[in-house]
Order: structure tokens, then C-alpha cells, then sequence
């Protein structure tokens, strides 16, 4: 009797990397308390929550250990897994945002920037929300079907719709700032507390011959 699974192959084609690593490096309490203690501002507060007045706030010399594990990440993430042909990228901003309970943020993407990432830190619980990552719902990718999902989708990442990378302090995420993604209600105790920023490389982008050739030093 033929085996029905003989032959198959499943090709994961076009998936979209988010990275994450551990903070191992230097003891981080100054650069934490500099971090609580940035003014803070906030538009709808009672819905997203509040960031830091300073939206540069990694160039700080108090933040030099964090952001020189930033960019040692970053640098890794971009040449060895989105193999961008970049050797220095450079932050453009960088701010800490404070969620606190009942508070959320909706869907969204980063614009004018290649990657962003997002380092957590603070008091948390089993409670405190995570990052939750969107598959695309436009453009090219949208789906005009609405099937029948069976309950459990587990078993294959292909069916899947959101996935969520929960809040652990000294966490580092890093990903392609086109992605959707979102933070859900805040349902602990705790103020949901993480440094989030965004990042160009240096020099230029796309290409001369091809007439996508963007030379940031003739447009600044």
C-alpha cells in the first residue's frame, strides 16, 4: 500500500525573521534608573500609554552599554540574517514607552525606517502583555477568503494569524519595521516598561542603476 505521505514537501517560502537575544553584558541598573527616570509624555495616555519626552534617548552616555549591544545585534541581524550589505547602521530614534494597566497599543508598523527593535526592562509578571506580532491582512498578501480554521492551530505555523513573544526583562527583539505588530491590554500590577527604537544603515539606500538610489548626504 503506497504511503499517502510519501513525497511531500512543504516550502516556507518568503517568512519574516524576528530576532531575540539576551542581555549578558554589564550590570544595566544605572542605565535602568536613567531610563525610569526620563520625563515622560503621552498622546491618548489613557489608551497607549506614555514615552519619553526624549525620542533620542539611546545616544545618552548613561545608555552606552545598551546601545553598544543594540548595535552588535543589529549588525548581526542585518548581515547574517536579512544579509544586508551594510556594515554600520545608525539609530534614528529611540524612546521608552510605558504601559500602564489598562493600557494597550493598536496595530501598527514603523515607518521611514528598515529595522526596529524593542529591549524590555522593569517589574513584570505572568500577566504583563507581550509584543504580538500580525500576519499581513493588505495589499498583496490579502486574503478574500474566510475559511474554517480547525481549533487548534499550533501544529502548523502556516495557519497561524498572530504570534506574541512574551515580556521578559533584558529581552531584545529585533524585525523588519514593515511588520505589523501591537501590545494587548495590560492586565498586571505592573507598568509595562520597554525602550523601543528605530534604525537606518548608513550611507545610502537601493541602488544607482536601478533609480532607487537614495545618498542621504545630498538630501540632508
Amino acid at each position: 500500500m503506497n504511503d499517502p505521505q510519501k513525497g511531500i514537501e512543504v516550502l516556507g517560502l518568503f517568512p519574516q525573521p524576528v530576532f531575540t537575544r539576551v542581555y549578558m553584558g554589564n550590570d544595566l541598573t544605572s542605565t535602568v534608573s536613567f531610563l525610569d527616570n526620563a520625563e515622560l509624555m503621552g498622546d491618548m495616555p489613557d489608551q497607549y500609554g506614555y514615552h519619553s519626552k526624549d525620542t533620542y534617548i539611546l545616544d545618552a552616555h548613561e545608555c552606552a552599554p545598551l546601545k553598544s549591544f543594540v548595535m552588535d545585534s543589529l549588525k548581526y541581524f542585518g548581515q547574517k540574517v536579512l544579509m544586508f550589505d551594510y556594515d554600520e547602521y545608525a539609530l534614528s530614534q529611540s524612546w521608552t514607552s510605558h504601559k500602564l494597566p489598562g493600557q494597550h497599543h493598536t496595530m501598527h508598523t514603523h515607518p521611514n525606517s528598515l529595522i526596529s527593535g524593542v529591549f524590555y526592562y522593569g517589574e513584570t509578571d505572568s500577566s504583563t502583555p507581550a509584543i504580538k506580532f500580525h500576519k499581513p491582512i493588505f495589499g498583496a498578501n490579502a486574503s478574500y477568503m474566510a475559511p474554517q480554521y480547525q481549533a487548534d492551530r499550533r501544529p502548523s505555523e502556516y495557519a497561524w494569524e498572530t504570534f506574541a513573544i512574551n515580556h521578559a526583562p533584558g529581552l531584545l527583539i529585533l524585525f523588519p519595521s514593515h511588520m505589523l505588530h501591537s501590545v494587548p491590554t495590560n492586565e498586571s500590577k505592573f507598568t509595562r516598561k520597554s525602550l523601543a527604537f528605530n534604525v537606518q544603515p548608513k550611507g545610502s539606500l537601493g541602488y544607482r542603476n536601478n533609480l532607487t538610489e537614495l545618498l542621504f548626504h545630498k538630501v540632508m
